[in-house]
């Protein structure tokens, strides 16, 4: 037989490890609730591995042993020191071994291997290591006893035994689990049975969930499907917390991953002084841009009498076959006092519109687009609901297209829709319903013009609308049909501009531009404007006669792009202008979206000059942006508005900053007060990179002098384990709130956050 310590393979080390190469998931796969992987592969704990079996193995039912010393009886065979045996694409390597034939009563032979001693089982893509092994040698059927190993993407396996039914199952009894690669295990799962099917499931009973060795939790059962996508079925980790006004909280979810590309997430709450939430996602994403994510909340209060609430946020996108678009876009809930109560957003807890569309569009020739809506929109005032909705509108629409070669840009905007408009009482009484069609059309006509230094944009347009309804004598849209025609021409121009380049140490640093923008635009008379139905604004088009003048400054400089490569750019940009209405006496300024509100001097009288608007935009480095808006009202002499952004964007700290304020211009000096003062922040610091990162926010009323909502969120992660502790304060309109939430974070393993306006940690 040669050499008893040809092809040797050495295998030492008190932890051998069990691999099982054939799974493209581990064998406790997260269920996560990611689209992509929710955490990259952990390298193998660090041990020999055996070597992979030479290409020049022996073919099937042959066998072949090495080892340091060999003996044979009659019906047994027995190598001792270094053995490896080889038969086909099996190979076993043990410090002892033992193989019997038994003759069966047909004829044949049964042959058994017992091998004890750093077993090392390898069968293809298969491997199995364990103190001592029992294997039947023709069908592959055996115990591996006292085994331990590993599995992709980064699971550690311990058992009392390990039996191989066939390629596709194992029985694993007395079995350890966890992703932590630490010399001793931060957590840790362990079950009395488990059953392994491979690119399966694993199926485990009597199970403790482990902290440091200590138990913690118990569940009976415990299901893990494991998926060749790297995306598995499961429960998710629950959270817990406490709220001041809804009680102490426990939440969990069940993550269903139905394919690649498509999962479903279900998720229970229970609030100790309020009740139950349900809570359900749909999610999938197809080939970009075709995406979508459907996520419903229902909740039932255990109050008395008090009735379900629901809370729904649809957004999804699908391209079909023929170049056809499907959208649809729902922000739609029960109450807004279920809103302020519930949800963790302080932008949705305090938005009066509630919204839902469904379109469908079509490109035809020559970039022309053919689109069909059916949306609503809801607004709360107080005791009052005012909903506008299109059932439905049918849209043609063309951007610009050049006709010929004469440098001619046509584009046209043509719809015929039917219009609702409803004011109804809290308790379901309408005030108003009224509905009528509307048909709309307008072509425009341009040929820019473009020099080094000015640009030149005319352009004429014609419109016609026909109102199958128009407004009463008594106020509703009961009266006659009504139409409405205009042209409108106007001459866009930005220029002459003037630059200058200054140099230092003979390269080009910084570039000035400076420059006008003027914009004139005539449209004729529009009568009947007070019997035109008031929908949106289409319906607000009046005669006019302006002038919108700006002056643009802009300083370019050089610096390094993404790639470190120098490029251009701004550094600053300052718009300020303004715009001038020839044409007052029908209040054609009051109608100018361009405001944030119309021209008018004392008395309410229309003026020709609308507030004074400057928009400074300051970016000192590429991390970095400071933006500013003002509007200055020339008539009152007073600042109406103050907007200024921050944002700060570095590799461990993200800064986010902004201010808003509005004030109130009237006759009396000592009314023009303010109307709304706000602050609001947020931040993201890695305090330790990769391991400990603390964010927050935080909203402010400058006028009643109030915090209206904090956020702070503490997020510690090691290489296989972490927590994160959150707390959330509330104080504005009826809520006066204080939230504490803490969940557990396992590597492999998926956790969930708050489903109303948290989203997933």
């Amino acid at each position: 037989m040669g050499d008893p310590r040809d092809n040797l393979t050495l295998v030492t080390g008190d932890r051998l490890r069990l691999l099982i190469a054939g799974l493209a998931l581990s064998l406790l796969a997260p269920p996560s609730p990611s689209l992509a992987q929710a955490h990259p592969p952990r390298k193998a704990r660090p041990g020999a591995a055996p070597r992979t079996p030479s290409p020049d193995a022996p073919p099937a039912g042959e066998i072949h042993i090495s080892a340091e010393s060999q003996g044979r009886d009659k019906g047994h065979y027995w190598a001792r020191g270094f053995v490896d045996l080889r038969s086909g694409e099996t190979r076993l390597q043990a410090d002892s071994l033992d193989l019997y034939e038994d003759e069966l009563p047909g004829g044949g032979v049964k042959r058994r291997i017992v091998a004890e001693g750093n077993v090392v089982f390898l069968q293809g893509d298969e491997r199995l290591a364990g103190e001592r092994v029992t294997l039947d040698a023709e069908t592959g059927h055996g115990t591996f006893e006292k085994a331990s190993g590993y599995v992709q993407p980064g699971v550690f396996v311990e058992a009392e035994s390990i039996e191989r039914l066939d390629p596709k199952t194992y029985r694993i009894r007395g079995g350890r689990f966890t992703s932590c690669a630490q010399p001793n295990p931060r957590w840790g799962l362990s079950a009395s049975s488990a059953t392994l099917h491979v690119d399966d499931k694993i199926t485990m009973w009597n199970v403790f969930f482990r902290v440091k060795d200590v138990p913690t939790l118990y569940m009976p059962y415990f299901y893990y499907p494991i998926r060749e996508d790297q995306r598995s079925t499961g429960f998710l980790l629950p959270h817990i917390g406490n709220s001041s006004t809804r009680g102490f909280s426990v939440g969990d979810g069940f993550f269903w991953a139905m394919g690649r590309s498509l999962d479903q997430t279900f998720y229970l709450d229970r609030y100790s002084k309020t009740g139950f939430g349900v809570g359900h996602e749909l999610r999938w994403a197809l080939q970009s841009p075709s995406r979508g994510t459907f996520r419903s909340y229902f909740f039932e209060p255990v109050a008395a009498g008090a009735s379900y609430d629901y809370d729904l946020d649809w957004k999804a996108t699908q391209y079909f076959p023929g170049r056809v678009k499907a959208s649809v876009n729902v922000r739609w809930f029960s109450t807004t006092q279920f809103q302020q109560d519930y949800q963790d957003s302080l932008n949705l807890a305090s938005s009066r519109n509630r919204r839902s569309s469904f379109s469908v569009q079509r490109t035809l020739f020559a970039g022309a687009l053919l689109q069909a809506v059916v949306d609503s929109n809801d607004v709360f005032f107080g005791d009052r609901t005012r909903s506008n909705r299109h059932l439905p509108t049918i849209r043609l629409t063309e951007s610009s297209r050049e006709l010929g070669r004469t440098g001619i840009n046509l584009s046209y905007d043509a719809r015929g829709e039917v219009l609702q408009r409803k004011v109804v009482l809290e308790d379901a009484t309408e005030l108003r319903n009224n509905q009528y069609s509307r048909y709309d059309v307008g072509p425009t006509l341009s040929r820019p013009f473009s020099l080094s230094f000015l640009q030149l944009d005319p352009r004429v347009s014609y419109r016609y609308t026909h109102w199958a309804s128009s407004i009463a004598e008594e106020g509703g849209v009961t009266g006659p049909a009504l139409d409405r025609r205009y042209f409108e021409s106007s001459l866009g121009a930005r220029g002459p501009t003037f630059s200058k380049v200054f140099v230092s140490g003979g390269q080009p640093k910084i570039k000035h531009v400076i420059g006008p923008e003027f914009t004139y635009t005539y449209r004729t008379a529009v009568e009947n404007f007070d019997l035109i139905p008031k929908f949106d604004g289409i319906d607000q088009f009046l005669g006019t006669n302006q002038v919108e003048y700006a002056l643009v400054n802009s300083i370019l400089v050089k610096r390094a792009g993404p790639t470190e490569k120098l490029a251009t750019s701004e550094l600053l940009s300052w718009r300020v202008g303004q715009t001038y209405y020839v044409k007052i006496a029908e209040g054609q300024n009051e109608f100018d979206p361009n405001y944030s509100s119309g021209a008018f001097g004392p008395a309410g009288v229309p003026s020709h000059l609308s507030p004074v608007q400057s928009r400074l935009t300051l970016k000192p480095t590429r991390e970095s942006s400071f933006e500013f808006d003002t509007e200055y009202d020339v008539n009152f002499k007073e600042f109406r508005t103050f907007t200024l952004a921050t944002t700060l964007r570095y590799p461990r700290v993200t800064f986010q900053a902004g201010w808003s304020r509005i004030k109130n211009v009237t006759d009396v000096e000592n009314e023009r007060i303010l109307s709304s003062d706000t602050i609001r922040g947020s931040a993201r610091f890695e305090v330790l990179p990769n391991r400990l990162t603390l964010d927050g926010g935080a909203d402010y009323n400058l006028l009643e002098k109030n915090l209206v909502s904090t956020r702070a969120r503490l997020r510690f992660g090691v290489q296989c384990c972490g927590f994160t502790v959150e707390t959330i304060r509330y104080d504005f309109n009826t809520r006066q709130e204080h939230q504490f939430r803490f969940s557990i974070e396992l590597a492999n393993i998926g956790s969930f956050g708050s489903f109303l306006g948290g989203g997933t940690p």
